[in-house]
This record gives structure tokens, sequence and C-alpha cells, in this order.
């Protein structure tokens, strides 16, 4: 049995710590863990502390300017497991009111007595965490050997996990890269419900995580990422309420590595899975939609009254952590996620946040609503064709597919004889009248275009309606094209697309 971390407790029978420090408060908690020792005068010691931390000062700051200890130590008290403060030299005694503060927080304080050399504590106390420290990296080096000889004898994902739920004595499991439960080790008394709420809790709490040096945590869920050739494939969760200890962040850590070398095999067939799927979907070699479903069944995926597709541009590369438990395609430059209607809002709000908190520049395409598994190509191959335009006119953001069809139209007519003879009897001569009269009629037809009324077109050019009437009776003397006339505005649109795309470059 390896030495229990150094808590306060076990400083106090130490007799060079005992006889060079006197506990001043009441309330402190004597079971804190002391990971390292630090020395630090100033004002904002709580922006240099990491946890853990046995801080040891003078006061100097704070007796230079009293009126900012109060609010100095609020923020210092609950990042830190206890602190050592010298009087007769800065300052005569302690504060009353940081007293007061420390017992809020529990944070024992002790006095330093005046002659006692910082480094003679920093060498005890230092001395027992070196101590732990070798004791811990001992019985951890006792646990990979185990994990070693497991991963050789068994192929078995249960057998890795049982031999690090027995060292950590805590509720522990691992998920796959879609979120699902591969292989547990629980308590007496933890349900099967249990872990499924945990796991549910990962997928609708991801977004508030909060990051550590071995991983993140959420609430008191501790995950560890399983990453193998640069793919995330896998994580592997310890559940304990607060932080965990140096030998349990190690010994996560080092599931997580072992747990990736079993899980690639599982993730590796089951990509190649999809992949070979996706592939017969976008050659035609599937068109049936019972058999498609089918397929999906297999991959895991339900059936839906209604379906979408959203294309993810590889600029959110790591969306696909934030889309635990979707079916995700990943292709060359995009990813591209098959989901239910309702499931489609939810992944789009995902990747706002994302690409919000991230500072991401990414573009998403979700595709319209269809029923028949059989028109997934055709809704794949729509979306494809809008991302890419997308890219070309360096859109970010998320944009409906159908919104963008009459330019990816537009694109495959491309130097046609139909698109030449738009370009020139119409958008030429109407370049060449605004260029040579400094006029606006092309942003003028835009604008009557776009807006739901002459009107409102009128005040988005800021011109009177007489005049917006005008300029539209130009471009019919100039075109031959009655803005007024059905078939004539479709062609008059026609050409203030062909306008934005030749602008563009496209």
């Amino acid at each position: 049995m390896s030495k229990k971390m150094v808590t306060l407790n076990e400083l106090l029978e130490i007799k060079d710590f005992a006889e060079r420090v006197t506990l001043v408060n009441k309330h402190g908690n004597l079971n804190n863990q002391i990971t390292h020792v630090t020395i630090m005068e100033g004002p904002d010691l709580h922006e240099w502390v990491t946890g853990g931390e046995f801080v040891l000062t003078t006061w100097y700051a704070f007796s230079k300017s009293p009126d900012l200890q109060e609010d100095g130590f609020k923020k210092l008290a609950p990042r830190i497991s206890a602190i050592g403060i010298k009087t007769g030299r800065f300052i005569n005694k302690i504060p009353l009111k940081i007293l007061q503060l420390a017992d809020q927080y529990r944070l024992p304080i002790f006095e330093v007595k005046t002659a006692v050399k910082f480094r003679e504590l920093v060498q005890t106390i230092t001395s027992e965490i070196q101590n732990y420290q070798t004791n811990m990296l001992i019985e951890v080096e006792k646990n990979y050997q185990k994990l070693i000889h497991t991963s050789l004898n068994s192929d078995d994902l249960a057998s890795l996990v049982n031999v690090l739920g027995n060292q950590l004595h805590k509720n522990c499991f691992c998920l796959n890269h879609e979120g699902k439960i591969l292989a547990s080790w629980s308590r007496r008394g933890t349900r099967k419900q249990d872990f499924l709420d945990w796991t549910e809790k990962i997928k609708t709490g991801f977004n508030e995580r909060i990051y550590t040096d071995a991983g993140f945590f959420i609430n008191e869920l501790h995950i560890f990422e399983c990453y193998a050739r640069s793919q995330l494939i896998g994580r592997f969760i310890i559940v304990a309420e607060g932080q965990l200890t140096e030998k349990e962040r190690l010994i996560g850590q080092q599931g997580a590595s072992f747990l990736a070398i079993k899980l690639w095999d599982h993730y590796e067939t089951l990509q190649k899975t999809v992949e070979r799927f996706w592939k017969e979907i976008k050659n035609g070699e599937i068109k049936s939609g019972e058999v498609i479903a089918e397929k999906l069944a297999n991959l895991g995926f339900v059936q839906q009254k209604a379906y979408n597709l959203i294309l993810f541009s590889k600029g959110s590369h790591n969306i696909s952590n934030y889309l635990i438990d979707r079916f995700l395609i990943e292709e060359e430059k995009f990813y591209i996620l098959l989901c239910s209607s309702k499931e489609a809002l939810t992944s789009i709000n995902i990747f706002k946040k994302y690409n919000k908190e991230q500072n991401k520049i990414a573009a998403a395409v979700i595709s319209p609503e269809f029923t028949e598994l059989e028109r997934i190509k055709e809704h794949y191959e729509m979306s494809v064709n809008v991302i890419r335009l997308l890219y070309k006119l360096h859109i970010s953001g998320v944009r409906k597919a159908e919104e963008w069809l009459p330019f990816s139209l537009l694109m495959h007519c491309r130097n046609t004889s139909e698109y030449n003879f738009i370009k020139t009897t119409v958008l030429d001569k109407l370049q060449e009248y605004d260029r040579r009269y400094q006029s606006s009629l092309l942003d003028t037809l835009s604008a009557a275009l776009r807006e739901n009324s002459l009107e409102d077109a009128a005040e988005r050019q800021h011109i009177h309606i007489n005049t917006l009437r005008y300029r539209l009776g130009k471009i019919k003397e100039i075109t031959q094209k009655n803005y007024f006339k059905m078939t004539d505005r479709y062609f008059l649109l026609l050409c203030i697309m062909i306008q934005r795309m030749e602008h563009e470059q496209l």
C-alpha cells in the first residue's frame, strides 16, 4: 500500500515543521492535500497558483496596501491548500478579518515565527512531497505492468477497465467515438442506469466542460480522451466528486493510452464499413430505401420519419468531438451528418456555439428535409455543390442548400450559349451604361428584385420611388426587358446572379 498524499495533519506530526509554525485559525481543513510549496509576494497572488499549494509569504505587498488585502485573500483562499504568514517583519500580527475569511473558506493559516527561514520550511514540506511521489510512481508503475500483461493476454476491453477500476476503487467506464458504453467497472450499489445517466450528461454538458492538465471534467465526470493516429476514438471516464489525486490522474492517462490501442481495431473496422456503405450510396450501387435503412440499422442508426443531411467544412475539424452519438461520415474536405430533422437544429446550434467559442471560420450546409432514404444521394450532391460554392465565395456560417440552388445551377451552365447570351445582351449593356454615365442601374435592379416592394427598394437605395421607376424604364429601354413582365423579370434576375458570379470570379 502506497503512502497517502501529503496532508497538513501529516505535516503537523513532523517536528521540524510543527516547531516552526503555529496554526492560528480554528476551522481550517487539515485534510487538505499539499502538492507543492511556493513563496510569493504580491497583491495578485491568486493569479499565480494552480491548486494544492502551501503558500509562504511575509505579507509585504498587503502591508503597503492594506485596503487590497481582503479582496486579494478572497480570490486566493479557494485556490490553495494552506498559507503560512511570517510576522515580526512587515506585520506584527495576522489581521483579524483575514483569520475570519480563512475560517469561512476553511483554509488553514499558519503563523511563521520571525526567526524561521522559509527555505527550512520549503525543505521539510518538499521532502514529504517527494517521498509520497516516489511511492506513488512505484505503485503507478506496477499498475502499468498489469495493464501491459492484460493487454497482451486479452483483446477484451472489459479486462483493461477491470484492472483500472480495481486500482482506482471508483466507478469508471469506456465510451467509443460514438458515445456508446463498451465496458465499465462499478462499485457496490451502482446501477446500470447510473452509467447511462453519466453518458447522457457528457453529451448534454460537453460545451460546459472544464479543461485540466490531464483532460477535462463535467461535474463529477473526469474524462480522458483516447487518441490513435491523431483521431479521437473513445473516452475513459472516472466518476469522482472533487479533484482527482495525482495518482488517479496518472492511472486515467495510462488507461486512456491502453484503451486507445484496443479501441483502434473497433474504430477502424466500423469506419471501413461506413466508408464502404457511403461509397455504395455515392456510386448509385444502393438505390433501394429499404436496403439503405437496413444497412443504417446495422451501423446503429435509428430510422426516422424525416431526415436532413448537414455538411460541415473541415475548418470545423473538432466539431466531431461535439457530435458524439451522431452518424457522422468524414470526407476529405468536410464531415457529413445524417440526422433527423429534430436533431438537425440541435447539431446546427452546437456548430454555431463551437465556432463562436473557438473563433473558427467554417461553413455548414443543411439540405432540404426528405422522408425517402433513396433520395439521400440527391441531397448529398446538392449540398456538396452548395458548400463548394460557399468555399469560392469565402462565405462561412450556416446556409440552407435550397437558398443557394439558383447559383449552383448557374455554375453548371457557365460558358454555355444560354449563359453567354444573358451576359452579353443584358449584363454587359447595363454595366457599360453604368460605367459611361456613372449611374446605378444594376444596383437599383438588384434592390428591386431583392426587396418585397418597390417602396422598400427605393428606401434601401435612398431614392424617391419615381426615380426607381425611371431607372427600371431605362433598363427596359437598354435591354428590351420589362421588369413588370414576369418572364422578363426572371431574365433580369438571372442577369443579377451572373453579375455576382462574375464579380466573385466563381
